[in-house]
C-alpha cells in the first residue's frame, strides 16, 4: 500500500466582536500546534487570517510579518508543514501571497493570487518567480499548488496545474456561498477535471446563517467524493489519503485512469480563444 498522506484542515472561528479579532491569529497558531501533535503532515489555514485579525493590507514586507514568522516557527516545534497565506508589502505593492512551510518552518515556495475578487483589484498579481504563476512545489513527494478564494471560478489554473503533475491544491480562502450549492459544486468540479485532490480551508461565524460565512474545512478525492468535512462549525479534522491516486478508468489503456485519459485526449489546438481577449458583443 502506497504511503498515505495524513492533511489537516482548519475551519477558523471569525469573532464577530472587534475586540476579538486579534485571536484568529492565535487560532491558527494553536491549530499548527493540534495537527502535529495529531500526527498530520500537513495543514492547511484559511485565507489572510491577519486581514481578518483587523490588519491593513501591506503593513509588512514577508521578512518583517508578525503572523508569518509565527507560523514559521509553529511549524517548525510542530513539525509539520503549512499552507496559508497572508498580506504581504512588496515595493510600494502589497500581494495576497500563499505559501507552503516545510516541518522546519522554512518556505518551500510562494504562490501570489491570481485573480482578483472585487475591491481587491489593487492586488499585485506578478508572480514571485517570472513565467512561473502556477507553480507546483514538492513536500515530501507530493506536488502541491496553491489556489486562492477567487481563483476558484477560473477551471483553467486548474488544469495547469493538473497537467503539471499536482497531486494537490490546497485552497486558502474566506469566500461566501451564494446558493449553498454554488461553490461546493465548483469545487467538486476542479477536482474531477484535473483528477486531483483539492482541499479547502474557511471561516466560519457563529451561529451559522445563510449569508455568513459557510464555516466548512473539506477534502475533495479526484472523484469529486468530499472525503472530509468539518461541516457548519469550527475546528480542525484530518484527512488520509494516497495523494497519487486517481479515478479509475473502465476501459483499456490510458494508464488505468480518467486524468490520463484526460490528459491523453484534450486538444490544446482547439482553445486558443481561452488565451485571447473575450470580444465585445455585436
Amino acid at each position: 500500500m502506497e504511503k498515505q498522506f495524513r492533511l489537516a484542515v482548519v475551519s477558523i472561528d471569525r469573532p464577530e466582536r472587534e475586540g476579538l479579532l486579534p485571536e484568529v491569529i492565535d487560532r491558527c497558531v494553536a491549530a499548527i500546534h493540534e495537527a502535529g501533535a495529531r500526527g498530520a503532515d500537513l495543514v492547511l489555514l484559511p485565507e489572510e487570517p491577519d486581514i481578518i485579525a483587523g490588519g491593513v493590507y501591506g503593513t509588512y514586507s514577508q521578512e518583517e510579518h508578525p503572523a508569518y514568522g509565527a507560523f514559521c516557527e509553529a511549524a517548525c516545534l510542530a513539525r509539520v508543514g503549512v499552507v496559508s497565506t497572508l498580506s504581504f508589502r512588496v515595493g510600494e505593492r502589497h500581494a495576497n501571497t500563499g505559501f507552503l512551510l516545510g516541518r522546519d518552518g522554512a518556505a518551500i515556495g510562494f504562490y501570489r493570487k491570481q485573480h482578483p475578487a472585487p475591491s481587491e483589484e489593487a492586488i499585485l498579481t506578478e508572480p514571485v518567480v517570472a513565467g512561473e504563476p502556477f507553480p507546483v512545489f514538492d513536500f515530501e513527494g507530493v506536488g502541491i499548488g496553491i489556489a486562492i478564494c477567487m481563483d476558484i471560478h477560473f477551471p483553467e489554473m486548474f488544469r495547469i496545474y493538473g497537467l503539471k503533475g499536482a497531486d494537490l491544491v490546497c485552497v486558502p480562502t474566506m469566500y461566501l456561498d451564494y446558493t449553498g450549492d454554488y461553490l461546493e459544486s465548483i469545487e467538486k468540479a476542479r477536482a474531477i477535471d484535473s483528477g486531483m485532490y483539492l482541499a479547502i480551508s474557511r471561516y466560519i461565524s457563529r451561529p451559522f446563517l445563510a449569508g455568513k460565512n459557510m464555516g466548512y474545512a473539506k477534502v475533495i478525492a479526484p472523484d469529486g467524493r468530499v472525503i472530509l468535512s468539518t461541516g457548519h462549525r469550527a475546528g480542525l479534522a484530518i484527512s488520509e489519503f494516497d495523494p497519487g491516486w486517481r479515478m479509475e478508468f473502465w476501459g483499456d489503456g490510458y494508464g488505468g485512469n480518467m486524468r490520463t485519459m484526460y490528459d491523453t485526449i484534450r486538444r490544446p489546438d482547439l482553445y486558443g480563444e481561452l488565451v485571447a481577449p473575450k470580444k465585445e458583443s455585436m
